[in-house]
């Protein structure tokens, strides 16, 4: 018989060791991967697939992997327990895909009123915007099955689901702070975006309103805007001239370094946090 306790009992530790084995195999991999590819391409870029698609493949088979191990050898349940149900969320994942469209749309829209955004149209890649639609949903699975559906479903075993959505959400930003041209506005709106992709998860348990607004804001402001994507650069349908202040436009890191951004958050996340509450609030208190 399959023991059902932990094999550590503090989910706090089981959080701190996950994050600590998570980041060791992902750098000593990413290190492993680097050196392949230097001496299979002799230390040049690879055009045809460049060294960022790789890593996200990479980062998406080291997430699975760690999030199954920990899950199966320390948690002792199930990997489905994590939160893939969808019969019963459908409502919840098309709310999170629309809200994706909609913020990013917003703020686009304001940048181009504000006449700091103008696009223009370039050869359209339609090979690269497919792979790119495949990478962003790839990131989308991985991130919030690390971040929501182990670390923050750890940490609701500990503290109250506010605090641990906070505590998520910390961590979600921290992992972000290697990105190119990350600063402190870059890692509020992260934080705050960490909350937002959590909010319908400390009650439902659910991935799929995370999911697919993380997926729709990452690729409606990369691949179809132009945007930089948390500081990588993506082929995109649009190309785009922006110009005036960084602290609007997020300059190089993208639209998660504009404080329009902040400001969109700010006033998505009680509106979410008061719905789901009203929705969910017959459950019992955990």
């Amino acid at each position: 018989m399959q023991p059902t306790n932990p094999l550590i009992k503090q989910a706090w530790l089981r959080v701190l060791l996950f994050v600590v084995a998570y980041i060791t195999f992902l750098i000593f991999s990413a290190t492993i991967t680097a050196l392949v590819l230097s001496a299979v391409f002799n230390g040049k870029a690879n055009e045809n697939l460049p060294d960022f698609y790789i890593y996200i493949l990479l980062n998406f088979i080291a997430g699975f992997f760690m999030v199954w191990l920990f899950r199966r050898l320390v948690d002792r349940k199930s990997f489905k327990s994590l939160g893939w149900q969808w019969k019963g969320f459908a409502r919840e994942g098309i709310a999170g895909f629309t809200t994706g469209i909609f913020l990013c749309c917003v703020i686009a829209v304001v940048l181009w009123l504000m006449q700091l955004l103008q696009w223009f149209t370039d050869d359209i890649n339609i090979a690269a915007l497919a792979s790119s639609f495949v990478l962003m949903m790839l990131v989308a699975l991985v991130e919030e099955l690390v971040f929501r559906g182990y670390i923050l479903g750890n940490l609701m075993e500990t503290v109250s689901k506010e605090a641990a959505l906070l505590m998520s959400a910390f961590i979600f930003a921290a992992a972000h702070s290697l990105n190119p041209e990350f600063n402190l506005t870059a890692f509020l709106n992260i934080l705050l975006a960490g909350l937002l992709l959590g909010i319908n998860f400390i009650y439902t348990r659910n991935l799929w309103f995370g999911i697919f607004l993380h997926f729709t804001w990452n690729y409606l402001q990369g691949p179809l805007l132009g945007f930089k994507v948390s500081g990588l650069e993506l082929p995109s349908l649009l190309q785009q001239n922006l110009n005036g202040s960084v602290l609007l436009t997020g300059g190089e890191f993208g639209l998660e370094a504009s404080w329009l951004a902040v400001i969109a958050f700010l006033l998505a996340l009680p509106v979410f946090y008061l719905l789901f509450q009203k929705k969910y609030q017959q459950l019992p208190p955990e």
